[in-house]
């Protein structure tokens, strides 16, 4: 048994009922024994798991968890990441390390949500696990699995998964902060990959300099590398995702109606906050298209993405209705708000 609550467990509550089971196979035996085995049998099927793993395809797992989180993606590639003069050379660098590893070592890439960072990281991860070993983690999977091998004291399995890596991708790395264990063990893995040449690449929502509450040392080590910024994207680079998006739609559905270039060039105007706000009120489009088989016009765009547009509304204040009343009957506001009681001022007071 794995430990001595279990064994006691086993003894208080069913020796009597085992013993008796072996009696009836062989008479002679008149003792059961129970002994402690610190290794039990999961960590050993995971070792059986995990070398069969390992001949089936070059990508570095931790094994031992319930939801395997290495997963990449086959859709985000390269060639369906679209480029604009806000995104190019955070492309271009990540290409670059794609073709030959350890040339920017780490490749630091960060931008706003929904600016293609995890696109581009699995777009890196997609072309190196051909033939190298690749860990594709979230800061916080990182965190999840850290805790886990200190709570079950298996720190050194911990360690091998990561530091044994070609290549250590990291996604949304400011959710460590405040994490000072595991940003000790990080810091030891990040040094660690470089001393063997693994290539690092993180993303973050902001550069090294503005990460809070994480350690000096990493942050200097992220500034070290190559930093890049995925800035806003222009209109015209939102115009393109919508045209492609839209084509690829009428392409997985024949029966889709074409949605008017009126519309597109609207939604390319308006949506500016993400590209994933932006692909999702084109399926809003999509999804009124096809339930109504009609496409919609403007102005049931508008109401369609209601919540997505920044339009301003025309709110009417006090300031507004006394800059109206005193232009319409040719007097100063601080006429109108004096206490002089005259009767050309005592009129657009009360109108106003």
């Amino acid at each position: 048994v794995p430990t001595r609550f279990i064994r006691d467990w086993i003894t208080s509550r069913y020796l009597d009922q085992i013993l008796q089971t072996i009696k009836n196979y062989k008479k002679e035996i008149i003792r059961i024994e129970f002994k402690i085995i610190e290794q039990n049998s999961k960590s050993i099927i995971q070792d059986n798991n995990s070398k069969s793993f390992d001949n089936v395809e070059n990508v570095s797992f931790i094994k031992d968890t319930y939801l395997q989180y290495n997963r990449i993606d086959p859709n985000k590639t390269f060639e369906n990441f679209i480029t604009g003069p806000s995104n190019k050379l955070a492309y271009e660098a990540s290409l670059k390390v794609s073709e030959k590893i350890s040339n920017y070592n780490p490749l630091y890439i960060y931008g706003g949500v929904g600016m293609g960072k995890t696109h581009l990281l699995n777009s890196i991860g997609y072309e190196l696990k051909k033939n190298k070993k690749v860990m594709f983690i979230s800061a916080e999977r990182f965190m999840y699995q850290f805790v886990k091998s200190i709570k079950s004291n298996d720190m050194v399995k911990f360690k091998e998964y990561f530091r044994n890596t070609d290549v250590l991708l990291i996604d949304d790395i400011q959710f460590m902060n405040g994490k000072e264990a595991m940003q000790e063990e990080f810091f030891h893995t990040f040094n660690a990959l470089l001393d063997k040449g693994s290539q690092i690449i993180v993303s973050a929502d902001r550069p090294p300099s503005k990460l809070v509450r994480i350690q000096e040392r990493i942050k200097s080590r992220f500034s070290g590398g190559l930093v890049v910024d995925i800035q806003t994207h222009d209109k015209e680079l939102r115009y393109k995702i919508i045209k492609i998006k839209s084509d690829e739609l009428k392409y997985l559905n024949s029966n889709s109606i074409e949605i008017s270039e009126e519309i597109k060039i609207f939604i390319s105007t308006e949506i500016k906050t993400s590209i994933r706000e932006l692909v999702g009120a084109l399926n809003r489009i999509v999804s009124f298209s096809r339930i109504y088989n009609k496409v919609p016009s403007l102005a049931e765009t508008k109401v369609i993405l209601k919540d997505l547009l920044s339009i301003p509304e025309n709110k009417v204040t006090m300031d507004v209705i006394q800059t109206e009343v005193c232009k319409f009957f040719k007097i100063s506001k601080n006429e109108m708000l004096s206490s002089r009681r005259s009767r050309y001022l005592v009129r657009p007071r009360q109108t106003a």
